[in-house]
């Protein structure tokens, strides 16, 4: 009884072969899709018998492949081949229609390797050698403008590695990730090679900011704080007790504020912006860089100011400013309040 259905099996999956042969040949001479999909039917129900015979699988998958590319199922033709070349891999027809298939749905890498292996199998296979050369050229064509892509990004990041350069390797100065929001804030360099920055000044007491857009490397702080406190300038609005004027201001940095980025990180930052994923360890309070409020002279320049070895500028250089014989200067020195 088991040969006898083994046999039947055997005999269904050979009949179907036979029906699913007919259909192919009379979809192609009509270039009928009922045809087509009468020859699927047909193979699928050989396949589904599962006779175990490997020739007679091979078959049925190897041609249901070519009736899927009649149809421009491309994906399920590359599906069948691929079955189809693992149960006979000199199968030249299943590689042929594989690498066709890969080749349509522009696997072009896929359909090269394909090609070239059915050519080792059958080295006269000529539709095989059109794939290869093909395959080829859009390789080539893929590589180029890859290459171009690639150019024209190196050409649009030229600026921004430049003013990353002159930041780092000419001025030595440290910049990391913002502490604080700073916008798309960014420095720039004059035709005369100075760098003008955006700074920004904190009153850390109300959290109140102010912002100097246009703040040349060559200014001392002195400078814009004379103007910023003239007599002329009105108050702040929110110092009531009139702590905050010109001869009370005391300046100060945070030392450490930021890991230093590296140069080609800081020109995808000047390039794009800051990203909002950017890891970055907050200050540290003990260790070789902890850090800590240091006082800075306002006769500086604001380079000068830059170029000390502790001071990382945090996107920005940013100034924290407090009044002096306050009580709340004594509490922003001690460890009362946290860096951020």
């Amino acid at each position: 009884m088991a040969h006898s259905w083994i046999m039947q099996q055997d005999l269904t999956g050979y009949c179907s072969q036979n029906q699913g042969n007919e259909a192919l040949k009379t979809g192609l001479k009509h270039r009928k899709k009922f045809y087509f999909r009468e020859a699927i039917t047909a193979y699928t129900k050989g396949l589904d018998v599962q006779c175990g015979d490997s020739i007679i699988e091979t078959v049925l998958l190897s041609n249901r492949a070519q009736v899927h590319l009649q149809l421009g199922n491309d994906r399920n033709a590359l599906e069948d081949s691929l079955r189809a070349m693992k149960l006979d891999t000199n199968n030249v027809k299943a590689c042929y229609r594989a690498a066709r298939a890969s080749y349509n749905l522009k696997q072009y890498s896929k359909a090269l390797t394909l090609a070239e292996q059915g050519i080792a199998i059958y080295a006269g296979a000529s539709e095989l050698k059109r794939i290869q050369q093909d395959a080829q050229q859009h390789l080539q064509a893929e590589e180029q403008r890859a290459v171009e892509r690639a150019a024209r990004e190196k050409a649009k990041r030229g600026p921004a590695q430049q003013l990353a350069s002159t930041l780092i390797s000419l001025r030595s100065w440290q910049i990391g990730k913002p502490q604080l929001s700073i916008g798309d804030r960014k420095p720039f360099v004059a035709e005369d090679s100075l760098v003008h920055w955006p700074v920004m000044f904190v009153y850390p007491e109300t959290m109140q900011t102010d912002a100097v857009e246009d703040f040349v490397e060559v200014d001392s702080l002195q400078q814009h704080l004379d103007v910023m406190f003239s007599p002329d300038a009105p108050p702040l609005d929110w110092d009531d007790e009139h702590q905050y004027t010109r001869d009370k201001l005391e300046l100060y940095y945070l030392s450490h504020a930021a890991r230093p980025l590296p140069l080609e990180q800081l020109t995808e930052v000047l390039y794009g912006g800051w990203p909002q994923d950017l890891q970055d360890a907050a200050p540290q309070r003990y260790g070789p860089k902890a850090s800590k409020w240091c006082q800075v002279s306002e006769n500086l320049l604001l380079g000068e100011v830059l170029a000390k070895p502790d001071y990382v500028i945090p996107g920005i250089p940013v100034f924290f400013v407090v009044s002096k014989g306050s009580n709340y200067r004594e509490r922003f020195l001690s460890d009362e309040i946290p860096l951020f």
